[in-house]
């Protein structure tokens, strides 16, 4: 599946760079060149039709992978529908199906008719502007859905018999179908919830793509568009990038393999048959061990055979490939192949194979493998199946084989000839006296051949000739048996009677190994840098580095008991019972004379001591006490120079320079070279034999008694004893140790560890519950390493000194501390945190700092687990599957450590278990499981850090115990959520209808209101023209009138709409002048009294009319209240100031204004200058102050312009006139008289 998704990403990015675009592209990239317009256009087609396909046949790969609950293989056909059309669009979704069908199963091309109607319908959509916005895309995913789901259970029924070919679709047929639904609903339903999903989300990401394109192209975004491809690119290229473990630990240069432990396998320790005949390792770190009784398998617990492998009864040889098969060997099966701890294939002499006796494996660069058998050697092909591809039968026994990466390969024979070997030919041939026994090729190509004598042969090979340029000897070296080139470079040479290694030098350098020296026959460097060798005679060999170095080694070195080590004037001397040995460099003894050694040869050393003034004392049981200076003067001091006795245990240096000697008679002072001082019986110690000297602080000496406590010494006189009436566990008082950072003391003895602290209170530590411990030794951090019997416990001292049990670990034999530490001894700690221990065997040294630095990387496995007594075996990456019914399992987790570790393991199955359960990896067994409730778990396992306080690495296998794929939530969540988006939809859609018709309702309900409006509007016009009409005088007269009083309302802050009531209210002030006779209304004469109270009821009269008027609000008042006066002198109802409403009193000034500014028939318009004179004067009398002010200033800014007021409507009225197919006669009488309305609403008032 993996293969598929990489071949897909290949042809994705020209198809994703395409659609970074809107469908216009196409045409818009081909105008680029005209001349080259039509070849443009077809290649772009082209190659966006190849992507369409590519990205629906991706992701339909992509959902089976993932099982995801939709399809995902129609994204690419609704592309194409949307930019190139229906016809396209089919053609790709149809094209899906047949590149389906080819690649996987025929029967799924039917499916091609769905994608035709889905490429036709989108085309149609797109086409008709439905998916340019979010309901039309919904709409169409909808109807889309509909169709597809009807169409695909017809299909389903009608070929596949009602499969649906997704887990998420058949978890919810079965679900309905457990519910009781119809079993054809059931189908129709899970396809629909298929459907759904996928369409959906298939038309939202072509809109929300075409929506980021239409924003990219907007801003011609060039550097995003090149920076998107290049992401495009690399993506794909990153996520098919895995990191690469290795295969073996490296290596450090110049081991000194002589520390490593040296562990022997064999009938009495594990490894039945006690022989080995090869070993190989597989890629979880699983070793193999192929012996004649069979193969097994070895995690570092147990030896397992393998006695399911029928073919394998016992091998001879092993080989592990590069792609991690392990190829076993047998002496007479022939072949056989395991894979994944299976045999996969067998290959014997019915298949061609020369002889079923194999000798030796490898793989050459041309990727052939070359099997070497008792008979001829055999060429195998795994290409096509396993077999046999040639033979070479000029090649008989071959007992080595090798290859470089150049294609060569170079076999070595049982009668001792090397041959070269290039595309299966022989190139060269060489036959020594001594004859060759094995070969191999280093990472540089050159070829090194070991020979029955003990000699290596180096040899370099130039157009297939093989040139010797160098020959390698091993003092005492014999027959090599195998050659082994480490990842590291370094050099391996197993031999009948021993190992040996290669330098950096070339020089041969041979191991030291014991009794396991004979028949050494193949090697191996393990995943943790552990070294193993296999002997066909002695069995199995582990050499495992230990974090204690044996420190002493080479030509004259002594097993002796050692009681104490020092290092002073370059060398290292150690006190043995045998007396003083000095080593040199590399931890040689000297052979050059030491006068200090030769005096004291036999001697039993006690303790060793450098002083400030670099001088050596050494302590001896039954010579005193010798000083030596660095020019080599030896002083002795004993019972003759006044010391107490011959036997001394310790010395110290005081703080002002005197030296302290104490042994079994008491405590001797030496300073400026003689005895000063002593303490003994005499001096009141009881018992005085002193086992160690502490200085305190105020420069007073504890001295510890073999049996008596705790004597304390000041000023160089005894004062009293401590005891265990003081807190003490024991008064056999082995050490004495000042606590770094503190003022305390750490008090070892027989029994226990106590613990002083700085006010003199003694108090046993209770929490550390072993008891025979020699010293103790803190680091800076506050880390204790107790000596003792058992090895040496590491812990914190904040642990030791608090109630709470002590975490520990402790470093004994299984760390490699393979010597028993001395009691009473004296060690030495250097510069560099180097401990160097005294043990009963020699010296072995650890550094503080890095104690736990042998720890390797660990493997864990799981490789089966057991249902119920059967046991399955785990698929790599796959969930343990349980059945429903299953009552119990049982987990056997394993750890492949081969090192001297034991580390902390953690197991625990998350979904069941509250807590982890923590177990010394010694201690993991199987873990069991009873009655799991169904459902999915986790099991973890994982390696704990030191004292099990964190995690260094974690395996975690997937456990299902099976049910129905409805009964997980997560499906349950699926399809409520599908069924909720679908009622929302739904719910969406009818809402949305019902709200569209209503809001067309109110459009039309707001057209008709408006159309009532302009008709209202157009009937005021009408009134207002027609009153105008009716007096000759004043014609235009209520517009120019309505346009006055709109434009002091906005001075005044009206509302638009408050304007244009005002501006229609203007209009219908003089409507009342209808009720008025033409005789009195146009009366050419002086009107009078009578008649001019008639003229004065027209503001009554248009009351009147408009009080019924709905039209408008308060209509009424324009007309009845705009002759009213500021001052109160007007008519008809007297009223002044703010009992005029404001509409009226803005009216009566625009009404004022216009009969002033108006040409009449008996007189031309007044003087402008004349006009604000009059209003200035009627200001607070006839008019509005605030109103007149408002006026004369729009005057002055030119807001309110006569002429052009009179011009526009001047045009207005010739416009309407020549639309009147009658037309209005025209008065030409000339009035002589003043019109006495007109003169009223000029200023001057009667």
């Amino acid at each position: 599946m993996r293969r598929h998704f990489r071949s897909i990403f290949v042809y994705l990015v020209p198809f994703l760079q395409l659609v970074c675009y809107n469908k216009n592209i196409l045409i818009e990239y081909a105008r680029k060149d005209k001349r080259m317009k039509k070849y443009k256009k077809e290649c772009m087609v082209s190659l966006f039709v190849i992507g369409c396909i590519f990205i629906n046949l991706g992701g339909k790969l992509l959902v089976e992978h993932f099982q995801l609950p939709l399809w995902m293989d129609s994204f690419g056909t609704v592309v194409a529908a949307y930019v190139l059309g229906p016809v396209c669009g089919a053609v790709v979704g149809v094209s899906l199906n047949i590149s389906y069908g080819l690649l996987f199963s025929y029967t799924q091309m039917i499916y091609g008719l769905i994608n035709i109607a889905i490429g036709i319908i989108i085309g149609i959509c797109a086409k008709k502007g439905y998916l340019d916005y979010l309901f039309g895309v919904l709409s169409v995913s909808f109807f889309v859905t509909l169709m597809s789901a009807s169409a695909g259970t017809v299909l389903s029924y009608v070929f596949f018999d009602g499969a649906l070919d997704n887990i998420w679709a058949d978890g919810v047929c079965a679900f309905l179908e457990h519910i009781g639904c119809n079993t054809i609903l059931s189908h129709v339903i899970a396809e629909f919830y298929l459907e759904f999903v996928d369409k959906v989300v298939t038309l939202m990401l072509l809109f929300v793509i075409v929506k980021i394109s239409h924003r990219w192209r907007a801003g011609q975004h060039r550097e995003t568009q090149t920076l998107s491809v290049f992401m495009l690119f690399m993506i794909p290229a990153l996520a098919l990038l895995s990191p690469q473990q290795a295969a073996a630990a490296d290596l450090q240069e110049q081991q000194d393999y002589n520390s490593y432990l040296q562990t022997v396998y064999d009938n009495e320790n594990g490894l039945p048959g006690g022989k080995a005949n090869d070993i190989a390792q597989g890629k979880d770190g699983v070793l193999w061990i192929g012996t004649y009784s069979g193969l097994y398998r070895y995690t570092g617990t147990s030896f397992k055979l393998m006695d399911t492998f029928d073919s394998v009864k016992n091998a001879n040889c092993l080989y592990t490939d590069e792609s991690e098969r392990l190829w076993i060997g047998t002496n007479d099966s022939g072949l056989s192949i395991c894979i994944n701890e299976r045999i996969s294939n067998t290959l014997d002499e019915t298949d061609g194979l020369p002889s079923d006796s194999v000798r030796c494996i490898t793989q050459g660069a041309d990727g052939y493998y070359y099997v070497g058998t008792t008979d001829s050697l055999a060429v195998v092909s795994i290409s096509g199946g396993l077999r046999v591809a040639a033979t070479i039968p000029q090649i008989t026994y071959a007992r080595c084989i090798t290859a470089d990466d150049y294609g060569n390969v170079v076999v070595v024979t049982d009668e001792g000839g090397l041959y070269l070997l290039s595309d299966g030919e022989i190139c060269q041939t060489l036959l020594p006296e001594d004859g060759y026994k094995s070969c191999a090729f280093d990472q540089s190509g050159m070829l090194y051949a070991g020979t029955a004598n003990g000699q290596v042969d180096v040899y370099e090979i130039k157009e297939h000739v093989l040139t010797q340029i160098g020959q390698i000897s091993g003092n005492g070296l014999l027959s090599v048996n195998s050659i082994q080139v480490l990842e590291n470079g370094e050099i391996f040479l197993c031999a009948d009677n021993g190992v040996w290694y290669l330098d950096a030098q070339q020089e041969c350098r041979r191991i030291n190994v014991g009794a396991f020296n004979s028949s050494i026959d193949h090697m191996l460097v393990d995943y943790q840098g552990n070294l193993w060798f296999t002997s066909s005679r002695l069995g199995l060999m582990r050499l495992c580095r230990s974090v204690f170095a044996d420190t002493y080694s080479g030509p004259g070195r002594e097993e002796n008991v050692v009681n104490s080590v020092v290092q002073w004037n370059g060398s290292t001397y150690v006190g043995t019972d045998a007396g003083l040995d000095v080593f040199g460099e590399h931890g040689i003894k000297r052979q050059d004379a030491d006068p200090l050694a030769d005096m004291l040869q036999g001697a039993r050393i006690r303790c060793l001591m450098v002083d400030r003034r670099s001088r050596l004392w050494v302590c001896t049981s039954g010579k005193g006490v010798f000083c030596q200076t660095t020019d080599g003067d030896i002083t002795v001091y004993d019972s003759s120079q006044g010391a107490l006795g011959e036997k001394f245990r310790c010395v110290i240096e005081l703080s002002d320079g005197t030296i302290a000697a104490a042994g079994d008679s008491g405590v001797t002072f030496i300073r400026q070279d003689a005895v000063v001082a002593t303490i003994g019986v005499k001096d009141g110690l009881k018992n005085p034999k002193i086992l160690c000297l502490l200085e305190q602080s105020d420069g007073s000496i504890l001295a510890g008694t073999d049996g008596d406590g705790i004597a304390v010494i000041r000023d160089g006189v005894y004062e009293r004893m401590i005891k265990k009436s003081d807190g003490l566990g024991s008064e056999v008082i082995l050490r004495m140790v000042h606590e770094k950072n503190g003022a305390g003391i750490f008090i070892v003895t027989s029994n226990s560890i106590c613990y002083r602290n700085g006010k003199g209170g003694i108090r046993v530590l209770s929490n550390f519950h072993y008891y025979n411990n020699y010293d103790m030794v803190e680091r800076d951090d506050g880390t204790l390493f107790i000596l003792s019997s058992a090895g040496i416990y590491v812990m914190e001292k904040s642990d030791l000194l608090s109630s709470r049990a002590v975490e520990y670990e402790l470093l004994n034999e299984k760390k490699g501390l393979l010597y028993g530490l001395t009691p009473n001894s004296w060690n030495y700690l250097d510069a560099d945190d180097n401990l160097y221990l005294s043990t009963d065997c020699g010296v072995v040294s650890l550094n503080l700092n890095s104690y736990d630095t042998a720890a390797r990387s660990y493997r864990m496995l799981m490789k089966s687990v057991r249902v119920d007594g059967v046991t399955y075996s785990i698929e790599n990456g796959e969930p343990i599957q349980l059945a429903r019914g299953a009552a119990r399992v049982d987990f056997m987790p394993e750890i492949v450590n081969f090192s001297v570790n034991n580390p902390y393991v953690s197991v625990w199955l998350e979904g069941f278990d509250e807590n982890p359960r923590v177990m010394l990896q010694s201690d993991l067994a199987e873990i069991s499981y009873t009655n799991l409730p169904a459902g999915s778990y986790t099991f973890h396992l994982a390696i704990l850090g030191n004292k099990a306080k964190n995690t260094t690495a974690e395996n975690t296998y997937k456990v299902i115990k099976e049910k129905e794929i409805y009964d997980q939530w997560w499906f349950i969540a699926y399809m409520i959520g599908v069924f909720a988006l679908t009622i929302i939809y739904l719910s969406w859609l009818i809402f949305r209808t019902q709200i569209q018709k209503t809001l067309t309702m109110q459009k039309r309900e707001l057209e008709l209101a408006r159309k009532q409006v302009e008709m209202g509007n157009e009937t005021i016009l009408t009134i207002a023209k027609t009153v105008d009409a009716k007096d000759e005088n004043t014609s235009q007269h209520s517009i120019r009138v309505s346009e006055y009083a709109v434009l002091i309302a906005k001075e005044l802050g009206f509302s638009e709409q408050a304007c244009d009531e005002l501006r229609r209210t203007a209009l219908l002030h003089d409507i009342g002048k209808i009720a008025i006779p033409d005789s009195v209304l146009n009366k050419p004469s002086r009107l009078t009294d009578e008649e001019y109270e008639i003229m004065k009821s027209h503001v009554v009269k248009g009351g009147e009319i408009l009080k019924n008027f709905t039209l408008l609000e308060h209509v009424e008042e324009g007309a009845l209240y705009h002759h009213e006066r500021y001052d109160g002198r007007g008519y008809v109802h007297g009223l002044k100031g703010e009992e005029i409403p404001l509409n009226a009193r803005i009216i009566g000034l625009a009404d004022a204004f216009d009969a002033m500014t108006a040409n009449r028939v008996y007189r031309k318009k007044l003087d402008m200058d004349y006009v604000l004179s009059e209003l200035q004067r009627g200001r607070g009398t006839q008019f509005d102050p605030k109103l007149v002010d408002l006026m004369l200033k729009l005057i002055d800014n030119g807001t309110i312009d006569v002429a052009k007021l009179y011009e526009e409507t001047a045009k207005a009225k010739n416009a309407g006139d020549n639309q009147n197919d009658t037309g209005n006669h025209h008065n030409n009488t000339e009035h002589s008289n003043t019109d006495h309305a007109d003169k009223e609403t000029e200023v001057h008032a009667q």
